[in-house]
């Protein structure tokens, strides 16, 4: 076919979008089993032709390992859909847990420590006046310490003494109510870093399950060509081809139920530690 050059004129006008247009409109109608890796499923015609072909093989011992593999193999299929779903719920339920656990971990102590920084810029707001009359009073003595009048001195010294308790209780409760702040603070740091530590441990979880991904794609990646190689032989009815090619599929089909069990089961171990986090938050308060 002659290559459609990037731009045609028509009476002085450019067709090139018009033409690109068309080709985009073709290829979108294009089914995508044309395009796409053939799907490893058992069919009706494949089941059809596998079963001319075990009624073609002479000896009976492969008729009968072929029909065990089949079932096998269709058994290994299915489990792989049912595995994959589960693990993929799993996850996702996991992730959103995830997402819910580490809010409560940022949340933990929260209002307690709201309150009690409140109460120490309510409390300091309260005693402000006193404190502002009290260096009020101080000053008032130092200013009149140069004109040597005892009367005013000792009216002076009187009203700032009589502060001078007031603003010492002032002070310690301040003082107090400053500790069970900064108390509450570092027993939250301490229950938060706990949570976090508990958590911590699904990092190698994942890293695990990876790598069991990583090793799943090897057989997952392999089966497609052993695939086109089992429907070639029942086509031309080869028992011992579709016995090599059957038997191949259902070795990297376990490798691949392996993995996912594997796969699964970590996921449960994360599902583990969320809830024993959520349990340790729990009894933190």
């Amino acid at each position: 076919m002659p290559a459609i050059p990037a731009t045609l004129s028509a009476n002085g006008k450019t067709v090139s979008f018009a033409l690109r247009f068309v080709l985009l409109f073709v290829i979108a109608f294009i089914p995508v089993r044309q395009v796409s890796a053939a799907t490893v499923e058992l069919t009706v015609p494949i089941k059809t032709s596998f079963d001319k072909t075990v009624a073609a093989a002479t000896d009976k011992q492969i008729s009968a390992k072929l029909n065990l593999l089949y079932v096998d193999f269709g058994t290994l299929l299915k489990q792989d859909l049912t595995d994959e779903a589960k693990i993929k719920a799993l996850h996702y339920r996991n992730e959103e847990d995830l997402i819910a656990v580490r809010k409560q971990i940022r949340d933990i102590d929260a209002d307690k420590l709201s309150k009690l920084t409140l109460q120490v810029k309510s409390t300091k707001d309260r005693y402000k006046p006193l404190f502002e009359a009290y260096t009020s009073a101080n000053k008032q003595i130092t200013l009149a310490r140069p004109f040597k009048n005892k009367t005013l001195n000792a009216l002076l010294r009187a009203q700032a003494d009589a502060l001078k308790l007031s603003v010492q209780y002032a002070r310690e409760d301040i003082k107090a109510k400053e500790a069970a702040l900064s108390a509450a603070k570092t027993s939250t740091s301490l229950k938060i870093k706990k949570a976090r530590e508990s958590l911590s441990a699904i990092d190698p979880l994942n890293v695990q399950i990876r790598a069991h991904r990583s090793a799943a794609g090897l057989p997952r990646g392999s089966l497609s060509p052993v695939w086109t190689n089992f429907k070639y032989a029942i086509k031309k009815t080869e028992a011992k081809g579709t016995l090599d090619s059957l038997s191949t599929l259902v070795m990297l089909s376990r490798q691949i139920a392996d993995k996912q069990q594997k796969i699964y089961a970590l996921e449960v171990r994360i599902a583990d530690i969320i809830v024993q986090t959520k349990t340790q938050i729990y009894n933190a308060r």
